[in-house]
C-alpha cells in the first residue's frame, strides 16, 4: 500500500488545476459522476468541483483512478 499511495502522491504532484479525475468505482456511490475537475490540495486531501461549477467534493488520493488520468 505504500508504494500505491507514492505513487498517487507523485502523480498528484504533476496534475494542474482544471484537469478531469475520476473517482474510483465502488466509492461515494451517493456521487453518480465519477469525473471531477481539480480544483487543489491540502494536506493529503484533493478537493474536487464539479463539471458544472455548482458544487465539490473532497477526497482522499487513493480514492483517484489514478490509472486513467
Amino acid at each position: 500500500m505504500g508504494h500505491i499511495d507514492r505513487v498517487a502522491k507523485s502523480r498528484l504532484n504533476s496534475v494542474s488545476s482544471g484537469k478531469l479525475l475520476k473517482l474510483k468505482d465502488g466509492l461515494y456511490r451517493q456521487l453518480k459522476e465519477r469525473e471531477w475537475i481539480f480544483n487543489r490540495t491540502e494536506n493529503n486531501l484533493i478537493f474536487l468541483i464539479h463539471k458544472d461549477g455548482a458544487y465539490g467534493v473532497v477526497v482522499r488520493i487513493e480514492d483517484i483512478e489514478w490509472s486513467e488520468c
